[in-house]
Parts: structure tokens; C-alpha cells; sequence
């Protein structure tokens, strides 16, 4: 039993989206496919400028991350 627990569930786009018929659903397939290669074309952007990267890791990390010890704005 502790084998099913540990495989991930594979989770399909009829999962997501059982409404849709199968042209729907290609559709919606090809519009997620177009989505995760803009975000991963920004982030890979973000990673080749230090500043940016910087500032990216800022705006997305937690609280704690954002400020020292001493409470001064983290530089990174």
C-alpha cells in the first residue's frame, strides 16, 4: 500500500478540463504547452541577468528571505 501512495498521479488535460470536448481539449493542450514555454523563456531571461534574477528572487521569496538578522532589506 505504500507503493500507491508514493507514484504520482498522472493528471490529464480531460482531468482538468472534463467538460470540454476533444477539440476543446487539443486546443487547450496546445494553449498550455504555448504558456509553459513563455514562462520558462522569462524565467530562463531572469536567470541570465543578475539583476533581474536579483529582483525576481525579492519579489518571490518569503518574508524571511527579504530581510537580515538585523531587519535591513536584504540586498539580493
Amino acid at each position: 500500500m505504500d507503493d500507491e501512495k508514493s507514484k504520482p498521479t498522472e493528471i490529464t488535460i480531460r482531468d482538468l478540463y472534463p467538460h470540454l470536448n476533444d477539440e476543446q481539449l487539443k486546443e487547450a493542450e496546445e494553449n498550455l504547452g504555448r504558456y509553459l514555454e513563455v514562462t520558462l523563456r522569462v524565467y530562463d531571461r531572469i536567470r541570465q541577468d543578475p539583476d533581474a534574477y536579483a529582483r525576481f528572487k525579492t519579489l518571490t521569496g518569503s518574508t524571511a528571505d527579504r530581510y537580515d538578522e538585523g531587519g535591513q532589506r536584504s540586498k539580493n
